[in-house]
């Protein structure tokens, strides 16, 4: 149902209507990770230009010139879809609520009381929905309408070529520690220690809160967590690697079943995420509409992504 559900309430009586207290809605925490690479100004697509050099080191000491190594263009596209929310409230609705108290006097009402409220609503829902389509969006989906809108990057690397960790039927804090020393073991050496590069384990919370709870129960006394049950950071111990949770990878349902329990590794520049407007889909319109005198909102945006290179990737998915 469209605009004001009132349904819940009774008629009006006197009540405290100043107070309106809304849930915490998580935003969309990837896109604001250092390093992940935000691609702006796409209308529809736009290529990604790849590069990749080989520089083999010859025997010196003789008057010949020998060309060797290679320097290799390619490109991925990074295609972005329109996007929108739009609704519309009749405040006439709220006349016999208690909520009538926040009307404006007569019967001709061109604006809506906590227009700000239900900006910062939906906004926070839609930044909610980009976090989980941004790592779990599949258009196959037949259901989870906000998330079958694009395909997000567990998608693309799975149909790309990363370096698999070995599957487990499921994660648990028996075998958590265990599945990130392997993830770990499987990071190329070239990319290890890369100075520009570098590495971080992305998993979600469910996964995240299994080996915090896994690193308690092994008594690493000498491995001081900190805050990392608040922060969602923290340092595989003995190995250096970050392991960041993201709301993103948390166990969905109703998804694809090979998209719960991953864990993805690669360095924030090979995520792309494209839109047209950094931030467009913030930007709300709230009008009086004089042909049915109704209040309508409403919000449009573009939103796509890409792995650059999926090779660079390091990717656990259970069995």
């Amino acid at each position: 149902m469209a605009g004001f559900t009132v349904s819940a309430l009774t008629t009006y009586v006197r009540e405290n209507a100043d107070k309106i207290y809304t849930a915490a809605i998580t935003g969309a925490s990837t896109l604001k990770i250092p390093g992940i690479s935000i691609q702006t100004g796409i209308k529809n697509a736009d290529k990604l230009m790849l590069f990749a050099n080989t520089a083999p080191i010859q025997v010196g000491g003789v008057c010949a010139f020998n060309s060797s190594g290679s320097s290799t263009f390619s490109d991925v596209t990074l295609t972005v879809y329109p996007l929108k929310w739009q609704d519309t409230f009749c405040p006439e609705t709220l006349e016999n609520k208690y909520l009538s108290t926040k009307l404006i006097a007569g019967s001709n009402y061109d604006t809506i009381p906590f227009e700000q409220l239900i900006v910062d609503n939906v906004i926070a829902n839609i930044s909610f929905s980009l976090e989980k389509t941004i790592w779990q969006g599949d258009t196959t989906l037949t259901n989870l309408n906000d998330v079958k809108q694009f395909d997000g990057w567990l998608k693309k690397i799975d149909a790309g070529s990363p370096i698999s960790a070995t599957a487990t039927a499921a994660i648990t804090s028996a075998n958590v520690i265990a599945i990130f020393d392997d993830v770990y073991a499987k990071i190329p050496a070239a990319l290890l220690n890369h100075q520009t590069k570098k590495m971080t384990a992305f998993c979600g919370w469910d996964t995240f809160r299994l080996l915090i709870i896994a690193l308690k129960n092994a008594n690493a006394y000498h491995y001081d967590a900190g805050n990392s049950a608040t922060t969602g950071m923290i340092t595989l111990p003995g190995s250096g690697l970050t392991v960041m949770a993201v709301n993103g990878l948390n166990t969905l349902s109703g998804s694809l079943a090979s998209y719960g329990s991953r864990i993805i590794t690669t360095y924030p520049e090979n995520l792309f995420y494209g839109t047209d407007l950094a931030n467009e889909y913030e930007e709300a319109k709230f009008w009086y509409s004089m042909d049915d005198q109704n209040i309508k909102g409403s919000i449009k945006w573009k939103s796509g992504c890409q792995v650059a290179y999926t090779t660079e990737v390091v990717s656990y998915k259970n069995s």
